[in-house]
């Protein structure tokens, strides 16, 4: 592919990223509680009335991120009513400290409330999303210092982690936040060859398997290093030849693991310009778009449209936007 025709490439797909995450963001709004003591909860699932924080974040950064890249702010309302939720149950979900005490799922929340104040940093509620943002980035910060247990997957993935919060730092000009994220980096993940994608250990004994750890850090390796000659080289190198060119086949969790692999390959593609990333990118979205039911998809064949898996989903749609 030659640099213009990439670049036309690019800025063709960005159009069409944002009316494809339009479609996503209206499945889940469907879902959207917006009267009673649950204002503004995104169930996880069609029929479930369960809390979810992060799935309500993740709604947040699908709704946020369709309005940046198509100057449409239709959600603005279920936004607010997101963060008014997110507002009204953040000590219930949100520890003053990611310690032994907190539950599994804590750190992954910060992650995500990072994640979509990255999407959406207006002041919402009675209190500024920055506020809340940097409190998950302190906790964060401080929770990946001390983490010791480097082999997480699902909510405890060290790579999604460092990701979210190397993001942020950045996107805010937090050079200390980003200067942790790449010890931590340096320290738990490295720049040595990853094993191939496919040869992720499949978990057997949980209830998730969402997220691919070499997807992950890469995005990890990409969101502290940046877009530099050298980490083109990376990718190209010691990246590209561990790709799937296709949709690998999982016993758990096969369409957020896959979007998860897509959106790593799409950045991938953005920051080398080497073909294979693009090529495989379409490969696996092109499978999960074949699957996806109203601009959203199950996290398995056969499952109704779910907030988390629809989440991953937009995160390989939005990969090949430059940032």
């Amino acid at each position: 592919m030659t640099t213009n025709s990439r670049e036309e490439t690019l800025r063709a797909w960005a159009i069409d990223a944002g009316r494809r995450l339009v479609r996503a963001g209206e499945t889940l709004a469907t879902r959207q509680t917006l009267s009673g003591p649950e204002h503004g909860n995104v169930a996880p699932w069609p029929g479930s009335d369960d809390l979810d924080f992060h799935g309500t974040l993740a709604a947040i950064w699908v709704w946020g991120r369709s309005h940046r890249l198509i100057a449409d702010d239709r959600f603005a309302l279920n936004v607010a009513a997101g963060w008014a939720f997110i507002e009204s149950v953040w000590r219930r979900f949100i520890p003053s400290a990611l310690g032994p005490t907190a539950s599994d799922e804590a750190a992954y929340d910060c992650a995500m409330v990072l994640r979509a104040a990255l999407a959406d940093r207006a002041p919402r509620g009675t209190r500024d999303v920055a506020v809340l943002a940097e409190t998950a980035a302190r906790l964060l910060g401080v929770y990946l210092t001390d983490l010791e247990e480097l082999g997480g997957r699902e909510f405890r993935d060290p790579g999604f982690l460092v990701w979210n919060l190397a993001d942020y730092a950045r996107a805010v000009a937090e050079r200390g936040l980003l200067a942790g994220a790449r010890r931590f980096v340096d320290r738990a993940l490295g720049m040595k060859a990853p094993g191939t994608f496919a040869s992720e250990p499949v978990i057997t004994d949980g209830l998730f398997d969402f997220s691919s750890t070499t997807a992950t850090r890469v995005l990890a390796v990409l969101s502290t290093e940046g877009a530099t000659p050298f980490v083109g080289a990376w990718l190209r190198e010691r990246v590209a030849p561990a790709a799937p060119r296709a949709l690998v086949s999982r016993s758990m969790d096969e369409h957020s693991w896959n979007a998860c692999v897509a959106a790593a390959l799409g950045r991938a593609f953005v920051a080398s310009t080497d073909d294979v990333f693009f090529d495989t990118h379409q490969a696996i979205l092109a499978e999960l778009d074949h699957r996806s039911l109203g601009g959203a998809l199950g996290r398995q064949p056969g499952f109704p449209p779910e907030t988390a898996s629809t989440f991953y989903y937009a995160l390989a749609v939005d990969a090949l936007v430059k940032l």
